[in-house]
């Protein structure tokens, strides 16, 4: 019973921990996406939906590493076809989404700023949902690491000194 509710205690811990690294990644990409939002849309004087791609685009490669090696810990060099697609599908989800806010936004009121925050909004409706798909898309590659279902971390890992010690 005890060491039930450890590896349950275990896991919750590690789910937080996953999130809170999600939580620190998404603020990245939040940080260099509007950076580049802004800088289409001052500098080089495109539309908002149009402003909103190029940076949803430029911003999609960093996004994938930083979720994949730092939020989840895959630690494999290649991935599967399922995995990248899977993860494109989702940004391609977001992208479309938040264009159409950015894009009405620009119409509507024709300032930057307010830009951003229709920009925001949509990536905003597509967060959570994208946390869940990839949790269960990376758990799966992350040797462990990162998953909740009490699986052997490997060597070095938590549960081969738990099991040390114990």
């Amino acid at each position: 019973m005890f060491g039930l509710l450890a590896r349950a205690v275990d896991a919750a811990l590690r789910r937080s921990a996953v999130l809170g690294r999600y939580l620190m990644v998404s603020v990245v990409n939040v940080i260099n996406h509007q950076a580049l939002l802004q800088l289409a849309l001052w500098f080089w004087g495109v539309s908002g939906g149009v402003a909103n791609t190029f940076a949803a685009m430029v911003n999609v490669i960093p996004s994938y590493l930083l979720s994949r090696r730092w939020v989840w810990q895959v630690k494999s060099v290649g991935s599967s076809r399922f995995e990248v697609g899977a993860f494109w599908m989702i940004a391609l989800a977001g992208l479309v989404v938040s264009t159409a806010f950015a894009e009405l936004a620009d119409r509507l009121f024709g300032q930057p700023m307010l830009v951003s925050v229709g920009s925001l909004a949509g990536y905003l409706l597509v967060w959570i949902a994208k946390f869940m798909i990839l949790d269960l898309l990376f758990r799966d590659s992350a040797d462990g690491v990162a998953g909740v279902d009490g699986g052997d971390e490997g060597p070095g890992g938590d549960r081969g000194e738990e099991q040390a010690v114990a």
